[in-house]
Order: structure tokens, then C-alpha cells, then sequence
């Protein structure tokens, strides 16, 4: 797959891309895929420097993006090595590397663009929803965020997915999502609704997401039109 689809267009304005580590060995093939999903986002012209790090040592498929809520000019991007890889070759590498000391090889020919490409268009939506419709998580208190991004997350995943875009299926995400909420007094009562609420919503406010977090939370029914007020400049969201 040498792009995710004919994005973009005559006009784009790529962003300038940094690495850490400079050499990562899939750097050029991961590149392309990165700059392809900029476009099909609709954010090239907007955000212009993207810094990409790579935890090495980290197998699985985390990742997360950082960018000032004032500015979406730039974003650094952090993933764990796990991104540019399929499923089934991290679970080879759990399976021969768990108790081995160091780190498996890694190859041109193990890159995996569509694995890389979920992982970024999922990382730079939340961007896009920031750029497009103010949703960060900068006003929420410490104690809401991972909940609050988790509720964003099947938001964005369930968007992608109707696009036919690569993106976690809907069961892997209801794991992910069950997992993280299911401490939530309300979660056993309401959690489901609300997951297929956000899994086929296509255009949210931050209010509309607060409003499912304080219903969980505290059994009602929040007001879904109340004003928010971003009062921290950074933003980071995790998938």
C-alpha cells in the first residue's frame, strides 16, 4: 500500500518533518505514510512542523501527540516502535523477545504502512477536532482526562472506520474503551449506549463529550450546550 488513498492535491503544503532518532531505519517509507495522512486530514497548510520520536524499546503500539490549543502550526508525535509493525509481528517479537535482553531487528521489509497509518490518522484527528471544533483536553481537571480522551478516541475511531480508513475495528476499540471506563460508577448502566452514541456520531462539540463524561459519572443527563473555556495552552491525547 504505497498511500493510504489519492489525498491531497496541487496546492498542498507538506509539513516539515523531524525524527528522533534521525537514522530510524523506516524512517523514509513511515514518512510517506505520515505526510499522505496529513493530507487526506485536510491539515497540510495548517500544521507545518511535525516532530516524530520513536521509543525503541517500547514493543507495543502506543502513541500519543502533543500541540499548543493556541497554535496548530506544530505537534510532536511520539510512537512506540510497535506502530510501524502488524499486530501479528508484535506478537511474534512478545512471544520471542519478552525475556530477551535488547531489541528485536528491525527491517524495511517488516514496515507495515497500514499499521503506521492508523496510528497517525488517529494521533493527528485529535488535531483536526481541536483546529475544527475547539476539543482538547486542556480544561479538563487531571482526574477526567484519560477518561475524556478515551470517550474522544471512539469518537474519532468510529469516523475513520465509516471513511473506510485504517483504524482500530470496533471490538478493539470497545476493549480499549472497556477497559478504561469500567471503574466509572456509571459505566455498567450506560457505558454501551454511550460507546455507540460516539462510535456513530460524526460532528460533537467539547460540551456534547463533557456531557456523556458527566453522565457516566454522575447518572444524568448533562446539559449538552454548555460554554467551555480552554484555560491551559498544551494539549496531549493518547490512543
Amino acid at each position: 500500500m504505497a498511500s493510504i488513498r489519492h489525498g491531497g492535491g496541487v496546492g498542498d503544503r507538506s509539513p516539515r518533518v523531524r525524527w528522533n532518532p534521525p537514522e530510524f531505519p523506516l524512517r523514509a517509507a513511515a514518512e510517506d505514510i505520515l505526510r499522505d495522512c496529513v493530507r487526506e486530514l485536510g491539515l497540510a497548510g495548517i500544521v507545518h512542523d511535525l516532530h516524530v520520536s520513536i521509543d525503541l524499546g517500547n514493543r507495543d503500539d502506543h502513541a500519543y501527540i502533543e500541540w499548543n490549543t493556541h497554535d496548530h502550526c506544530a505537534a510532536r508525535l511520539s510512537f512506540a516502535v510497535g506502530n510501524f509493525v502488524t499486530r501479528d509481528r508484535r506478537r511474534a517479537w512478545a512471544r520471542t523477545w519478552g525475556r530477551r535482553a535488547g531489541l528485536p531487528p528491525l527491517m524495511p521489509r517488516q514496515f507495515s504502512p497500514r499499521s503506521f497509518a492508523e496510528a497517525c490518522l488517529h494521533e493527528l484527528s485529535h488535531i483536526k477536532d481541536d483546529h475544527e471544533a475547539g476539543v482538547d483536553l486542556s480544561s479538563c481537571p487531571e482526574a477526567d482526562r484519560e477518561a475524556f480522551n478515551e470517550l474522544w478516541n471512539v469518537w474519532i475511531d468510529g469516523r475513520l472506520h465509516r471513511r473506510g480508513l485504517p483504524s482500530m475495528t470496533r471490538g478493539e476499540r470497545r476493549r480499549v474503551y472497556a477497559r478504561t471506563l469500567k471503574h466509572i460508577p456509571g459505566y455498567a448502566s450506560r457505558g454501551e449506549r454511550i460507546f455507540r452514541a460516539l462510535w456513530s456520531a460524526d460532528h460533537l462539540r467539547p460540551a456534547e463529550l463533557r456531557a456523556y463524561l458527566d453522565e457516566l459519572r454522575a447518572g444524568g443527563t448533562a446539559a449538552r450546550g454548555a460554554a467551555r473555556h480552554r484555560t491551559t495552552r498544551t494539549a496531549r491525547s493518547a490512543r
